[in-house]
């Protein structure tokens, strides 16, 4: 199981490097909950798809995964990601992800970023 769900995670970050909304929310519970710590909480599908498209960035961003653990229902993914910014400038970060999954859906994404100076 732990294979498939690493799998899953795969995916779901190749879509959003491809931005490929839709292939994003077939691994997604319909009652998914994102949160980024001290930014937003997005609980179901829609406000994960409002975010996966957040206005303030344009195109698709870039992202690199360099660790990716799992455990049972659980996976954790470290890398970094940038994306242009429509105000001209970039976002560049490091971020870690911890995924609870469910029947080989996403349950719940939480996400910790911290923008590189």
């Amino acid at each position: 199981m732990t294979t498939k769900n690493k799998e899953v995670i795969q995916k779901v970050n190749e879509g959003f490097v491809t931005g490929d909304t839709e292939a994003i929310l077939s691994y997604l519970a319909n009652d998914v909950r994102w949160d980024i710590n001290g930014v937003l909480a997005a609980v179901g599908k829609e406000a994960f798809r409002k975010e996966v498209k957040n206005e303030a960035f344009e195109g698709t961003p870039t992202i690199t995964v360099t660790k990716m653990i799992a455990e049972g229902d659980h996976v954790a993914a470290e890398g970094e990601a940038q994306c242009k910014k429509k105000d001209g400038g970039m976002f560049d970060a490091w971020f870690f992800d911890i995924y609870r999954l469910e029947d080989g859906k996403i349950k719940e994404m939480r996400s910790y970023v911290v923008e590189k100076k």
